[in-house]
């Protein structure tokens, strides 16, 4: 049984959102853990959507980042769904430089808010018909008798199976199955008045095919997606379900086992092993495949609170960046966070491939490092509303006579209090060489400004 401390609570809200606010930690402890948990997982589904018009326009780009920045850093009850926006924008990765519309990247990112709690199936229709997946992945040019295997392959490969069994010890998929997922997924077009996809059946194959073929979950008909009435195809014939019936060789299902790995290491650590992930997909396989159903049992496993998966990953710069300024309760109205993340090697809706971002220490490269150190900087001198605002007064505990206490209260808000080792706290409570006086505006300035950008730099922030 999972023991509901602050420590506990903190993990939680780093992993299921962008870390806590420092009123949060105490909301959260009183509200137990099954509570907790059920308020991420259980919000409804948003369709806001952010500013985009339909041009190629890097400004225009930059303005529905700040958009999404602001979602990220401000949301309280929908962490957990702004963080699995951006946790689908790695998986269904799409790049704006192919696509140079603002509007089909804004309507992309609505989809993943709109559907990305719901059931597994929905959201991949949905990313089927999104026309800045068509684009992307040349999914308006795949039609009847001119194929393009773009997206066929992809679904396959990396959105639904992987190209391998959870042990590596087989092939999900041959180059036959990726032709006939691809014929299945003909007829998708672009309204490019609209910027929406669309299903039209002139464009379709609708010859018979043959998936997984000698498999026990062969499935052969006129496989596709949906009708022309816009409405999905029933299972027996919908090549979605039908990739969803794909089992490895000791007959388990290969779908839950690949999302909740990839869920399980987004959020925990890297290489869970096959017991564990059966373990938290148990309801998701049973309910219709409902990812708030895999995340619910996810989060409310112990395993999730073990040593091994605490501070075992590199915070992405969406979680630095946004986890720094909840946790110091800094401000700002992102005008110029989509440069601050392009620098530190996140640049939003221009992932570096169809792969999305590799993730871990890959984030820690000298040159992105050195642009955390800035951004850690800009934070702990904020100030100005429009770029970043920081009141170190707000730090300050009350009535505080020691540096000790300062920078305990700064760690302690970072959430590494319990992991910085002893030589970097007096380290940085030597920084204040002697000052005591903590109401002098010099102090405060300089000393408490220039500990908190310290603390910023310490290899403990960057991880969780």
């Amino acid at each position: 049984m999972v023991v509901w401390d602050e420590e506990n609570v903190v993990h939680l809200l780093k992993r299921a959102g962008f870390g806590p606010k420092p009123s949060d930690t105490k909301k959260f402890l009183k509200r137990g853990h099954a509570l907790s948990v059920e308020i991420l997982v259980g919000q409804k589904p948003s369709k806001a959507k952010g500013p985009g018009k339909a041009v190629n326009d890097k400004a225009e780009l930059r303005k529905l980042t700040g958009w999404w920045a602001k979602r990220m850093e401000k949301q309280n009850t929908r962490r957990l769904q702004e963080k699995m926006v951006l946790f689908w924008h790695d998986h269904f990765s799409t790049q704006f430089s192919v696509v140079k519309n603002v509007r089909r990247m804004s309507y992309q990112n609505r989809t993943f808010r709109q559907f990305g709690l719901g059931d597994m199936r929905t959201l991949l229709w949905e990313v089927t018909r999104d026309a800045a997946m068509l684009d992307f992945l040349d999914g308006d040019k795949n039609k009847k008798n001119s194929l393009n295997e773009n997206y066929g392959r992809e679904l396959l490969e990396l959105f639904v199976l992987g190209v391998f069994s959870f042990d590596g010890s087989e092939e999900n998929y041959t180059q036959d199955d990726v032709i006939a997922t691809t014929r299945a997924t003909t007829g998708f077009r672009i309204d490019r008045n609209k910027d929406v996809g669309y299903f039209d059946p002139g464009r379709f194959d609708d010859g018979a095919k043959t998936i997984f073929a000698g498999k026990p979950f062969e499935a052969t008909g006129n496989l596709g997606v949906e009708d022309g009435n816009g409405a999905l195809l029933p299972p027996a014939t919908n090549i979605l379900d039908v990739l969803f019936t794909h089992t490895d060789s000791s007959g388990n299902l290969t779908m839950p086992r690949f999302i909740g790995k990839k869920l399980w290491e987004y959020f925990a650590y890297p290489n869970p092993s096959a017991t564990l992930i059966d373990e938290i997909t148990v309801n998701f396989r049973a309910n219709g495949y409902v990812i708030s159903d895999l995340l619910r049992d996810m989060l409310l496993h112990e395993e999730f609170y073990s040593a091994a998966a605490k501070a075992s990953t590199v915070k992405n710069p969406c979680e630095f960046l946004f986890g720094s300024m909840r946790a110091l309760e800094a401000k700002s109205k992102h005008t110029n966070t989509a440069i601050a993340l392009e620098d530190m090697g996140m640049e939003l809706f221009e992932p570096p491939s169809v792969n999305g971002w590799s993730n871990g220490l890959p984030w820690l490269s000298s040159g992105q490092m050195l642009a955390r150190f800035e951004v850690g900087q800009a934070i702990a001198a904020g100030r100005d509303k429009n770029l970043v605002l920081l009141k170190p007064s707000k730090i300050i505990p009350k009535n505080a006579t020691t540096a000790d206490e300062i920078v305990d209260e700064i760690l302690h808000r970072l959430g590494v209090a319990n992991i910085t080792p002893a030589g970097t706290r007096t380290a940085l409570i030597d920084y204040f060489e002697g000052e005591t006086d903590f109401e002098s505006e010099t102090v405060i300035e300089t000393k408490v400004r220039g500990v908190i950008a310290l603390a910023l730099q310490i290899p403990e922030a960057h991880i969780h």
